[in-house]
C-alpha cells in the first residue's frame, strides 16, 4: 500500500445534506444536516474525536442520536458533552448506556482490529500483484493506533425516544423506528421525503451479529420485514465498506432472516471476530450468525 496514509476517518456526502462519517472496516456514523439542526446518527469507536468531523461540516446546534446501546456505535458521545444539545436513543436503552465500556471488551476489539488489518494488507498486496484493482484506498481499512489510553465513558440519554417519534430538524423531518433484532433498543430512522434510511446494525453489507446477547432472529426477521415495506431508495448501513445500499437489498435481508427463523437454511459452524462461537447463515453478499445450539456447545467443549 503506497502513498499517504489516510486520518482516521473517512468523510463524504451520501446524499443531499448528510454525510458519511466512516472509520472504514469499523464503524460508519452519519450527519444529517437541516435548516436548524444537525443530526448525528451514532458517534463511532471514540478512537479519535468526532467533533471535530462535524464541525468541519456544520455549525448547527447537534443532536446525537445512537441507533443503539453497543459500545462501537456511542464511543464517541463523551468527546461530544460540550458540542450536543441533546443525546437521544431509544427508551428500552435507557439504562444499557449507563456502563462504560469494559477493559476486557475494549482490549478483545483491538486485537481483532489488528487481525483484520493484516488480513487486509494481504488482500491488498494480492491485489496489486495481479493487477486486478478491487480494492480501493479511499477506503482502506484503517490501522489500529496505540490504543492503551482508549476509554468509552458512559453518558446517559437526555432524550428517550420511542416508535413513531418525529425528529424536525428544520426543512427535513426523520421518523423514529423501532427495530429490535440486533438488539432490543435497537432504532433506524426513516425521512419519508426523500426515501432515506439510516439503518444503524439492522441493516449491514456483512455478517449480521443475531448470536450476540440482546439479539433475537425473531425480532430481527419482524423488523427487516417491515423496512422491506418501506419505499427505500437509500439504505445507509453501520458497518462495512459497502455502506449505501437500495430497497432490493433490503428485501433480500428480510426474505435472509425470515428463512433462518424458519429453518430453512443449512448453517456452519463459525466463529466471530472476537473469536466466540455461532452458526453461519450464508446467503449472497452477506451471512447472519446465530448462537450455536446446546448440543454444538457441548461439541466444542469436548
Amino acid at each position: 500500500m503506497t502513498g499517504a496514509r489516510p486520518g482516521w476517518f473517512s468523510v463524504r456526502e451520501a446524499g443531499p445534506g448528510v454525510y458519511l462519517i466512516a472509520e472504514p472496516g469499523h464503524v460508519n456514523s452519519y450527519l444529517v444536516v437541516g435548516e436548524d439542526v444537525a443530526l448525528l446518527y451514532d458517534t463511532g469507536m471514540g478512537i479519535r474525536n468526532i467533533g471535530d468531523e462535524v464541525q468541519a461540516l456544520t455549525s448547527l446546534p447537534l443532536l446525537v442520536v445512537n441507533s443503539h446501546h453497543h459500545y462501537d456505535h456511542r464511543g464517541g458521545n463523551a468527546s461530544l458533552l460540550g458540542l450536543a444539545k441533546e443525546f437521544a436513543a431509544h427508551a428500552d436503552g435507557a439504562e444499557l448506556h449507563a456502563a462504560p465500556a469494559p477493559r476486557e471488551w475494549l482490549e478483545a476489539y483491538a486485537h481483532a482490529a489488528h487481525v483484520m488489518r493484516r488480513r487486509y494488507e494481504g488482500l491488498c498486496a494480492l491485489d496489486t500483484h495481479h493487477g486486478f484493482h478491487l480494492t480501493d484506498s479511499r477506503v482502506e481499512v484503517r490501522p489500529v493506533p496505540e490504543l492503551a489510553d482508549w476509554r468509552i465513558e458512559a453518558v446517559r440519554p437526555t432524550r428517550l425516544l420511542r416508535e413513531g417519534d418525529t425528529l424536525d430538524l428544520g426543512g427535513r423531518r426523520l421518523q423514529v423506528l423501532h427495530t429490535p433484532g440486533h438488539s432490543p433498543d435497537g432504532i433506524c430512522l426513516w425521512e419519508a421525503d426523500t426515501g432515506l434510511l439510516l439503518a444503524g446494525d439492522t441493516l449491514i453489507s456483512g455478517t449480521f451479529f443475531a448470536h450476540v446477547p440482546g439479539a433475537d432472529v425473531t425480532a430481527f426477521a419482524d423488523s427487516t420485514a417491515r423496512l422491506a415495506e418501506l419505499p427505500v431508495t437509500t439504505a445507509l448501513l453501520g458497518h462495512n465498506l459497502r455502506h449505501r445500499e437500495s430497497r432490493g437489498f433490503v428485501a433480500d435481508v428480510a426474505a435472509a432472516f425470515a428463512a433462518v427463523r424458519d429453518g430453512r437454511t443449512s448453517p456452519v459452524r463459525a466463529t466471530d471476530m472476537f473469536g466466540e462461537a455461532a452458526l453461519r447463515h450464508d446467503f449472497d453478499g452477506f451471512a447472519v450468525l446465530t448462537p450455536p445450539t446446546p448440543l454444538e456447545d457441548a461439541d466444542a467443549a469436548a
